[in-house]
């Protein structure tokens, strides 16, 4: 199993957006963690504002930390059904409580690599980098960062300045850069993504189209069109999967013992596990713009 975090460096790629259909679309079963510290709910406020269960999510396992009361089993209690196969750990409410999610990063992190161990691919809504109180540990011990950016000179600009610290401190505190790779929303617009990567030396693992209709039953809630399902955004989403999956697979080989790599290699395994159950918890692991300016980005 696997922990994917997605993150962006400025603006509004569509982080929340792009976790949330990756999660509704992920053949294994998955949990969505909300770990924007400023992003105020997002999902419940949009996509998941008809749900009939709703937890309190983030907020309830940092008062669970607080009084001492916290297990890794308790993650699970927290989170609600987006699907039989997909949960969601909701996020924030309020972004003032932000400051107290800093001694639950960690734990966190630890509890998600236990539910990878259980069959529960996890799927993190980290950010935008650099905030206060951003989740770096969840990034650390993530299998896999996927860095969002939209193909305009601006936002390339803003991932070239942010990645070289990220790339840094995940070769320093985590489990090394080689899982660092893009996500590139809206590409064409007007750079595609061999341009992109060759400017920020990072390797492409998928693209998102850039959908506004579809995007709008994840971001706000609006009813799906006839078309939904065939969509270019979930059609896209679903592209991604098995380029996703094979960066993963290559990262198992690097980060976990033989007997354990098989874990990865079927993506539909395991998909008839109860996911309502807290899985079995363990130890936790140790105007148009040229061309060419796409390279000026870098300077």
């Amino acid at each position: 199993m696997a922990t994917i975090a997605l993150v962006s460096a400025k603006g509004a790629p569509g982080v929340t957006t792009t976790a949330l259909a990756l999660t509704l679309t992920w053949p294994r079963h998955a949990l969505l963690a909300e770990c924007d510290p400023s992003a105020g709910n997002a999902i419940l406020a949009g996509y998941g504002q008809h749900l009939s269960e709703v937890s309190q999510g983030l907020i309830g396992l940092a008062l669970a930390e607080r009084h001492g009361q916290w297990s890794e089993a308790s993650v699970w209690s927290q989170t609600m059904p987006l699907t039989e196969n997909h949960h969601l750990l909701p996020g924030l409410s309020d972004a003032t409580q932000a400051a107290s999610l800093n001694p639950l990063w960690s734990r966190l992190a630890t509890a998600f690599t236990a539910l990878e161990r259980g069959g529960v691919d996890v799927i993190i809504d980290a950010g935008r980098l650099g905030t206060t109180h951003a989740p770096l540990p969840l990034l650390r011990q993530a299998d896999v960062v996927l860095l969002l950016t939209r193909s305009n000179l601006p936002a390339i600009a803003g991932a070239h300045a942010r990645l070289n610290s990220l790339r840094a401190d995940l070769t320093e505190h985590g489990t090394g850069p080689e899982g660092l790779a893009l996500l590139v929303v809206g590409e064409g617009q007007p750079y595609s993504a061999r341009e992109i990567s060759a400017s920020l030396h990072v390797p492409v693992a998928a693209t998102v189209a850039w959908d506004p209709l579809a995007a709008d039953v994840y971001a706000v809630g609006a009813a799906p069109h006839r078309r939904h399902e065939n969509s270019s955004l979930l059609r896209s989403v679903r592209a991604g999967h098995d380029p996703l999956q094979q960066l993963l697979t290559q990262r198992a080989q690097q980060l976990r013992p033989t007997a354990t790599r098989q874990a990865v290699t079927n993506p539909r395994a395991n998909a008839s596990a109860n996911p309502t159950e807290a899985p079995p918890a363990r130890r936790p692991r140790p105007g148009e713009t040229s061309r060419s300016q796409v390279e000026d980005a870098r300077a």
